[in-house]
């Protein structure tokens, strides 16, 4: 994933402080559950992949062991759960992103014990999706639940058989159907009759667009990004790539910073009013300046990966008051996202201001705790509790490649 020359972003006292944590919070090597939930999302697989980060930055000292026996215990989890359901951070996908990231002889994969029925349902739900309707749920082509996330963990095992480029193809293939239009509106338009909101559906009784990266269409743009730059491509997708950015710019604000984005937004391009994290990955605007530059980088179009960069500099930069992602440390909407996101810019550009970014969030997170904050409060998972944050702050003060944040779409 381009990430064979990752150095950390952190270093001196800042780093020291956030190993230290992570280590605190970590504690020693010790047993672990026999079964545990199998979502990436709040389960097993975070916490296995940390202990396989620890694994790579202190081998021999019993972390290797804890992360197998972490996926082990997920892998039983999702019998129990008798799921078959491909989603990325709620179904199989999730475990068996976890065991390709750890890339080790273990415990067994469960969307390979299981592949045909896997590749079935992906394949049914790519087919629904690129049927031609307009107007679908969020969660049948976001990050978490949907098609987007299915294809991160598909793109990471392109090559590795036939069933996984098949099922690859027509993820993507859905998702290129996915931006087209109709009357002016792309396919991926959120009809009132799918949102689960009650609020959001009174306020926006004809439908909405939703932007983000974590439910929005930025997780699929991201997705065909990566895609292209990898090689893998199917017809119209380019295409895609650049009638999604084009929209995405097109619904952008400016501010005394710079960029700025929507999260939700009405057909007629009126604002959910509700307060959102402005500076997080799941809806803020650095979720989807990831995004454009990505598409910018599958395309070779230097203004876009421009936008990108001067999008996650005004993050940086608007008043401190803006900067809402204090209130969480997490990385779906909180401070870890927005240092893992701050991360790859800095190594994307090497660009100073980026890494002084990178070691102001990594300090907040380490004192995070002092102005009465729990960085485990909301639990131990991936997504919004503990596991995401060690994993961001470990990204940030070694030279340990963060496969991991695939699972994101960032890389």
């Amino acid at each position: 994933m381009g990430d064979s020359t990752w150095t950390a972003a952190v270093s001196g006292g800042a780093a020291d402080a956030a190993l230290g944590l992570v280590a605190e919070l970590a504690g020693r090597p010790r047993a672990t559950p026999s079964c545990v939930r199998p979502d990436l999302a709040g389960g097993g697989p975070g916490p296995a992949l940390v202990y396989d980060q620890l694994e790579r930055c202190r081998p021999g000292e019993g972390w290797g062991a804890m992360a197998d026996g972490y996926l082990t215990a997920s892998v039983r989890g999702t019998g129990r759960l008798g799921t078959t359901a491909p989603g990325l951070h709620a179904g199989l996908a999730g475990p068996a992103f976890a065991a390709w990231c750890l890339s080790r002889a273990g415990p067994p994969d469960p969307s390979s014990e299981s592949s045909e029925s896997f590749e079935d349902e992906t394949l049914r739900r790519a087919a629904a999706l690129a049927d031609g309707a307009h107007g679908v749920a969020w969660r049948d082509f976001d990050v978490i639940h949907g098609l987007a996330g299915t294809g991160a963990l598909l793109l990471c095992r392109a090559g590795e058989s036939p069933h996984v480029e098949r099922s690859l193809r027509a993820v993507l293939t859905a998702l290129v159907a996915l931006c087209g239009e109709r009357g002016g509106f792309p396919h991926w338009f959120t009809p009132a009759a799918a949102i689960r909101d009650d609020a959001l559906r009174e306020r926006f009784p004809h439908g909405v667009l939703n932007w983000g990266a974590a439910h929005g269409i930025a997780g699929p743009l991201a997705l065909m990004a990566l895609a292209g730059s990898a090689g893998v491509r199917v017809p119209g997708q380019d295409e895609a790539l650049r009638r999604t950015a084009g929209r995405l710019l097109a619904c952008r604000t400016e501010d005394a910073w710079g960029p700025d984005w929507p999260g939700i937004t009405g057909l007629d391009g009126t604002p959910d009013p509700r307060p959102r994290s402005t500076a997080s990955w799941c809806y803020g605007t650095a979720g989807v300046a990831r995004s454009l530059w990505l598409a910018g980088t599958a395309l070779d179009d230097a203004p876009l990966r421009e936008t990108a960069v001067r999008a996650v500099k005004a993050v940086h930069r608007r008043a401190a008051e803006r900067r809402d992602a204090r209130r969480s440390p997490g990385l779906c909407h909180g401070l870890a996202g927005l240092l893992q996101i701050t991360l790859r810019f800095a190594q994307d550009t090497g660009e100073a201001e980026f890494r002084r970014a990178a070691t102001d969030l990594t300090a907040r997170l380490s004192r995070f705790r002092e102005h009465g904050g729990n960085l485990a409060q909301d639990g131990p998972g991936f997504l919004d509790g503990a596991a995401g944050v060690l994993l961001a702050l470990l990204a940030a003060t070694t030279d340990n490649a963060p496969g991991w944040d695939r699972a994101l779409l960032l890389a």
